[in-house]
């Protein structure tokens, strides 16, 4: 019998991975496997509201096997931009059209148990230090564009240079979109802190 391994058992580098993926149903479904949870988590945080953003996830994912032969990238951070790409336009487009907004704040606001807390690479102790409906609320008063660099970023575990050809920015304008929302929650989620009228920062008490 011969010692030669066979193909299926040898492991695939991820970029081989993603070229496989476009003829071999096996290697699509690795592939699915390793980017769901990164794409389910940002849908997540966009809709705050699990039963949509499976919906969108799964409209997302059919998009990508529909249109897989297209793709012209042949590495997986092609191919992790082109996914969130697609990911943001869906969730983008669920927000325009679906008058659920308010009522999907609300439902968040009801519970701070809406996301479970093996989703985030925090500790179960920060997860429920934060105070999530006022991160809700915090992340659904930025604009559209804001909303994904901040979800890409901290739920979708991309770098600058991947969001910023999601968004169709630079590297460097998504650092300072990053900086001044963050800014604006550092200020919100602290109360020792405020600010003077002339924006100065002055501790409380």
């Amino acid at each position: 019998m011969s010692d030669e391994p066979l193909l299926s058992e040898e492991p695939a580098a991820d970029d081989d991975l993603v070229v496989r993926a476009r003829t071999d149903r096996a290697a699509f479904g690795r592939l699915y496997d390793r980017c769901y949870p990164h794409v389910a988590r940002y849908c997540l945080r966009r809709l705050f509201d699990r039963t949509l953003a499976e919906d969108v996830v799964s409209e997302v994912f059919l998009q990508v096997a529909s249109h897989l032969g297209e793709f012209a990238g042949r590495t997986e951070t092609d191919f992790r931009r082109w996914l969130f790409r697609i990911a943001t336009n869906a969730v983008n487009a669920h927000l325009r059209q679906s008058r659920r907004r308010a009522e999907l704040w609300e439902a968040a606001a009801r519970s701070r148990q809406g996301m479970g807390s093996s989703e985030s690479h925090s500790s179960q102790a920060e997860h429920e230090l934060l105070d999530w409906p006022l991160v809700y609320q915090q992340l659904l008063a930025l604009d559209e564009r804001d909303q994904a660099i901040v979800t890409l970023r901290f739920f979708g575990d991309c770098s600058h240079e991947e969001i910023a050809d999601v968004v169709g920015s630079t590297p460097g304008a998504v650092r300072t979109a990053l900086s001044r929302v963050l800014s604006r929650l550092r200020e919100e989620f602290n109360p020792a802190v405020r600010k003077t009228p002339g924006g100065n920062v002055v501790p409380q008490g």
